[in-house]
């Protein structure tokens, strides 16, 4: 990295910006932001890095702090959630996107900073892709002197330097020992099997061990497994000299900084971690890598605006990424879980979050910056429309965006608040000091990983008391002695994030006040204002599958005991296509659905006719009086009568459904939409008009003629024909019957109907010989549609279909004439049909015709 700083200075003495692509091991997040510093370039002005992980901010700025002798804080310091260490003296931050974010939100200029570093910007990151789009504009517009560097060592150069004003690209070559990679190919093995497999080669050799699963629950499975298989097969004393660990996002910042840091006796290590390993941090001593080539992603559906968590393969440049992570110290080894054959298809670059991810943060953020039209946002990759549309609808039912996407006041308060909009607009809606306490509770609660270790139910309740009671007495963990085993790490984030919210709203109520009814109540109420489209109710009394509001389909657990529960407020669940698993809920009262979120309901008044016997005339009407939350029915009235009032109600909407019911509705009214609804469809000159539409202008047509009825059986007495025909003119109808008529002529002057059908076109049936005379095919439709024939024999069987009759009689014909006087030798085949008599089949009777 020393032998391109002068090319790297020099360029952003030049340029506003510039792209750094460095190998790994090049040393660009520890050799490039500690050398700018020291150049005195940006004078007094701040240094900002932004790194995507928590563990690798801490990590190099304390890294950084030791190579200039001084402690974290001082001229290098870091900011993360929940956490920071710096003093008037920093010059050097080293920050997660989001703290950037908030500055951005608070200070547009970037006042004091003179230049911004994207490490590890192959990630792309929704919030990554965000502040450089936010940077950029703040250097366009304001700060001309701002100066970026976006870094990574597997990167689109093109791509990131086009976006950044066609920056100048920068390539150094990495301090990377070789790594040999084996590949232990396919096989339907467990995940626990295939890492045991390949690190029984890997202890066979010197140099510790880095296995990369893709979550927290796989990397408990196969340290577990590793572990037992070890101590089995090994002798103690050299069980005793190796060390199996985890590395994750959810542990300890002690237990991360024992895994990462190296063995101070003879010990070797064994670290099973996420890919939060992959990039940035240096495990010192490891020479074996095992990757699974899996990682966890969020995947968000638009339909149902819920995400998926789901595992998916890595790129080929994140396997790249791992397997350097072994030739960091010395020439290792990279043993690969997969075959070479599948590596070979894997995609070349990791996907960009922001098009499987979901977008509220980012939209209200754009919004506050004032973007709020999909086709202005200078995207460097935009999201799916469809994702961005459909977020864009849950901001504005939560008030935080107006319909054209401007953000509302309300917005504005809540993109202040550091949590997810839909936690934010909760928060905001408390009213009260009770309210206000438990809203932050529940924030803090839904903005974390789960604190406990194996939840036997997605009750949320259980969480929060748990986590209530340890701000009550003032604890980081729940007391000895309980049936829960806690998170004891992921616990105290809960508990920061709830203080970092009450310093927000200093009005705290006393904790202790709650009582359980109150608690649950009041808890329910907030969280449908963040998720006022996930209230579920159970589809049958000992059923644990639920029907959400918005209508999609959840399920519980079997064992779940809040499948007790009549309603709930689903807080977590997945997107899966049929019904997606509830990971988290509260029960809500059925009281506090009609009482507290009453002017959420719709009354409306419904009827359906009952079953009856089919034809029999025995149906009657069953009216239900409901009560809706959005697609569920809360409370409903049945009554076997129609109040007269109602009467004219309960027939437009009946007549939607069973209009054949209710309705003296006749084959004849049949044939008559059916040809007003051909001819609108090929005449553009002709009123459209489908059956659906037909029926939703009753009110026009057919109530006024009804007004005076006191009970259904009086409806089905009228005659509907005369009404459902004078929807179109006198002039419309004599179109009509033109261009599409009801029957065809034969030139012997027969009458034969015509049958319009919406695939095959207006068809008549008729015997072959009825037709003699004819010399083409006539057309309907304005001239446009040429009239089909469907041909038949003496025996009225099918023969032929044409809908060129001309070109029927001087070709084919000729073929079937041939082949039906051998069937049909008294009947007649003359050899020019076209100037034939049209008239009957046999010969003697069209004589005597004659």
């Amino acid at each position: 990295m020393y032998s391109i700083l002068e090319t790297l200075k020099e360029s952003l003495q030049q340029h506003p910006n510039l792209v750094l692509q460095a190998d790994p091991g090049a040393g660009k997040s520890t050799v490039v932001p500690l050398e700018l510093l020291k150049s005195g370039l940006f004078g007094d002005q701040k240094i900002i890095m932004l790194e995507p992980r928590r563990m690798a901010a801490r990590a190099i700025a304390h890294y950084l702090a030791r190579q200039l002798g001084e402690a974290v804080g001082q001229s290098v310091g870091y900011r993360v959630k929940n956490d920071k260490k710096i003093s008037s003296k920093t010059r050097l931050e080293i920050v997660t996107e989001g703290v950037l974010l908030r500055q951005l939100q608070s200070d547009p200029e970037l006042e004091g900073v003179g230049l911004v570093i994207f490490d590890e910007f192959h990630e792309r990151t929704i919030n990554a892709d965000l502040s450089l789009l936010l940077t950029m504009e703040a250097q366009q517009i304001l700060r001309d002197d701002l100066k970026v560097i976006v870094m990574s060592a597997t990167i689109d150069t093109e791509l990131v330097s086009k976006y950044i004003d066609d920056a100048p690209i920068i390539k150094c070559p990495g301090r990377v020992f070789p790594v040999a990679v084996s590949y232990q190919g396919d096989s339907q093995q467990r995940l626990t099997e295939k890492v045991w497999k390949a690190l029984q080669q890997a202890l066979s050799q010197p140099g510790d061990v880095l296995v990369f699963l893709p979550g927290i629950a796989d990397i408990n499975r196969c340290l577990e497994y590793s572990k037992d298989r070890f101590t089995e097969n090994f002798s103690s004393a050299q069980v005793e000299q190796v060390e199996f660990l985890a590395l994750h996002g959810s542990l300890p910042l002690e237990q991360q900084e024992k895994a990462i840091s190296r063995s101070v006796d003879a010990t070797r290590k064994v670290i099973f971690s996420t890919n939060i390993a992959e990039t940035s941090l240096t495990i010192e001593g490891v020479k074996w890598v095992i990757d699974s080539g899996l990682e966890k992603r969020l995947v968000f559906d638009p339909a149902s605006g819920m995400s998926k968590l789901t595992t998916l393969a890595i790129s080929k440049a994140s396997a790249e990424q791992r397997k350097g992570r072994a030739g960091r110290v010395s020439e290792g080894n990279c043993i690969r879980l997969w075959s070479e054959t599948k590596h070979n298809s894997l995609a070349d670059f990791q996907e960009e979050e922001i098009l499987n991810a979901d977008l509220s943060d980012a939209i209200l953020e754009l919004a506050n910056a004032g973007h709020s039209n999909f086709e202005d946002i200078p995207w460097l990759t935009p999201p799916p429309k469809a994702h961005f549309d459909s977020t864009r609808d849950v901001l504005e039912r939560l008030g935080l965006i107006t319909t054209d996407g401007k953000i509302t006041s309300l917005g504005k308060q809540a993109s202040q608040l550091g949590v997810h909009p839909r936690l934010a607009k909760m928060r905001l809606a408390a009213a009260t000091p009770k309210e206000v306490t438990l809203a932050n509770a529940l924030a803090a609660l839904l903005s974390e990983r789960d604190f406990l270790v194996r939840g036997d139910s997605a009750d949320l309740s259980l969480r929060l008391n748990i986590l209530l009671e340890a701000l009550a007495t003032n604890k980081r963990a729940f007391k000895q002695g309980s049936s829960h085993s806690i998170k004891a790490n992921t616990l105290r984030n809960v508990i920061a994030d709830y203080h970092a919210l009450s310093r927000k709203s200093p009005d705290d109520f006393e904790l202790k006040q709650f009582n359980d009814i109150d608690l649950i109540d009041t808890a329910g109420y907030l969280l449908l204002q963040a998720f006022p489209e996930r209230l579920a109710q159970r589809r049958n009394i000992n059923s644990h599958r639920y029907k959400l509001a918005n209508g999609r389909g959840v399920a519980l657990d079997d064992n779940d005991p809040l499948v007790q529960a009549e309603y709930l407020v689903v807080t977590d669940c997945d997107a899966e296509r049929q019904e997606g698993r509830i990971f988290s809920a509260l029960e809500v009262s059925k009281t506090l659905i009609l009482e507290r979120l009453s002017e959420s309901l719709e009354e409306q008044v419904e009827y359906q006719l009952s079953d009856g016997s089919k034809g029999s005339g025995s149906k009657k009407v069953i009216g239900r009086e409901v009560r809706r939350y959005h697609q569920l029915i809360i409370e409903e009235r049945k009554t076997d009568s129609v109040p007269r009032e109602f009467l004219m109600d309960c027939v437009q909407s009946l007549i939607k459904t069973d209009h054949k019911e209710i309705l003296n509705w006749t084959k004849a009214c049949d044939a008559w939409l059916t040809r007003v609804e051909w001819l609108g469809e090929h005449l553009s000159s002709f009123p459209s008009m489908t059956l659906t539409s037909v029926l939703d202008q009753a009110d026009e047509w057919l109530l006024p003629y009804i007004s005076n009825i006191s009970s259904i059986a009086e409806v089905k007495q009228l005659d509907v024909f005369p009404l459902l025909t004078s929807l179109i003119s006198y002039g419309q109808s004599k179109i009509l019957n033109k261009e599409a008529p009801t029957h065809y002529i034969t030139p012997g002057g027969k009458k034969v109907p015509i049958l319009y059908c919406e695939h095959q076109g207006p068809t008549v049936s008729v015997v072959l010989q009825e037709v003699f005379g004819e010399q083409g095919s006539p057309r309907l439709a304005g001239n446009t549609v040429p009239l089909r024939f469907e041909l038949l024999s003496p025996a009225k069987r099918p023969i032929q279909i044409t809908s060129d009759l001309a070109q029927f009689w001087s070709g084919s014909y000729h073929e079937v004439a041939k082949d039906m006087r051998a069937k049909y030798p008294k009947h007649r085949w003359p050899e020019d049909p076209a100037n034939e008599l049209a008239g009957a089949s046999l010969k003697r009777t069209f004589n005597s015709n004659r």
